[in-house]
């Protein structure tokens, strides 16, 4: 699919025009009161008659119109009911077929669009143009968050890869600009999860951590990515066991700022070694093991007062933690 030049204009197609200047063009025509289109599967650039219609009054006997995916362009594609005279909307269709656009003021259908995700779920606003993340989409109502082809160049566009409007937890964001920088507004309304953060990462490497509701202003750039990142402590630490008192089963919490070999061991308060939970070389981040009060051959260990030890390099940490019977 591509952009190709016209000198004739059709009744019923779309067309871009670029202009010197902002301003208004007279066209001289004739009055269209009804209008039969032929839609093609997938998108279809258009226009309406010359009056004032709703998207209600278009006559769609194959219901072929892809709810939500009716757009105009003002500074970015922008979802639309209504059609005004003079100006072209993209629409999408599920297969090929043929609407017809008239004046008569009555509404033919009634919307069959119910999944409004705005509002619900996390959103990235760019220079007023908003996608969506955070959530999943039934697999029917995803092409409703489809969007049209890229505008020609010298316009604004952003999109997910692919040219979607949401993403569920990773996805890059494209953008078409000719300012030098944007500014991005952000709402979390669905966190990322238990040390997990929403993360924005431009093509250059910046990083930028989306927490509550706020807005940023960056250097433009084509590419963006948008993901979970896992929240990296800034110290080693062990954390009290819970429960604690326990019976039979605690958890045991440590944090690792960086890849190193970990050893966790739990002692009596006369230091004999009872088990190893753990002896190998982990990953950076929040860790967490269970301990099931029994030692190192599987056999359950008597109530009291133990001893858990973590060493990572030359960090070594000791706590108490008691098990009821």
């Amino acid at each position: 699919m591509g952009y190709n030049l016209a000198e004739d204009l059709e009744a019923g197609i779309g067309y871009w025009v670029r202009l010197y200047n902002s301003g208004v063009t007279q066209l001289e025509g004739y009055v269209i009161s009804e209008i039969e289109i032929e839609l093609n599967e997938g998108w279809n650039l258009i226009s309406g008659i010359s009056e004032v219609t709703s998207i209600a009054n278009f006559i769609d006997p194959g219901e072929i119109i892809i709810p939500n995916t009716a757009y105009t362009f003002e500074n970015g594609y922008i979802n639309t009911d209504v059609f005004n005279p003079g100006n072209s909307y993209w629409i999408r269709a599920y297969q090929d077929g043929t609407i017809i656009i008239d004046n008569s003021g009555l509404a033919y259908r009634e919307s069959n669009f119910d999944y409004d995700i705005s509002g619900t779920c996390n959103s990235l606003t760019f220079n007023g143009i908003s996608l969506f993340f955070g959530i999943d989409i039934p697999e029917n109502m995803k092409l409703s968050y489809s969007l049209p082809p890229k505008p020609p160049a010298g316009a604004f566009d952003v999109r997910f890869n692919g040219g979607w409007k949401f993403v569920k937890d990773y996805g890059e964001v494209e953008v078409m600009s000719t300012s030098e920088t944007i500014t991005i507004a952000y709402d979390i309304k669905i966190e990322a999860g238990e040390h997990m953060n929403w993360v924005l990462t431009s093509e250059s490497g910046s990083e930028y951590t989306l927490e509550y509701a706020d807005e940023i202003i960056v250097p433009t750039e084509e590419t963006f990515t948008l993901e979970k990142k896992a929240i990296i402590p800034i110290a080693y630490t062990l954390h009290q066991n819970y429960p604690n008192p326990f019976n039979p089963i605690t958890n045991l919490r440590y944090d690792l700022p960086e890849r190193e070999q970990v050893t966790l061991t739990v002692f009596d308060l006369m230091g004999r070694q009872i088990t190893q939970l753990v002896n190998t070389a982990q990953e950076s981040g929040y860790k967490s093991v269970q301990w099931n009060a029994t030692d190192m051959h599987g056999k359950p260990v008597s109530a009291g007062v133990y001893l858990y030890q973590i060493r990572v390099g030359e960090f070594v940490q000791t706590r108490k933690m008691v098990l009821l019977k």
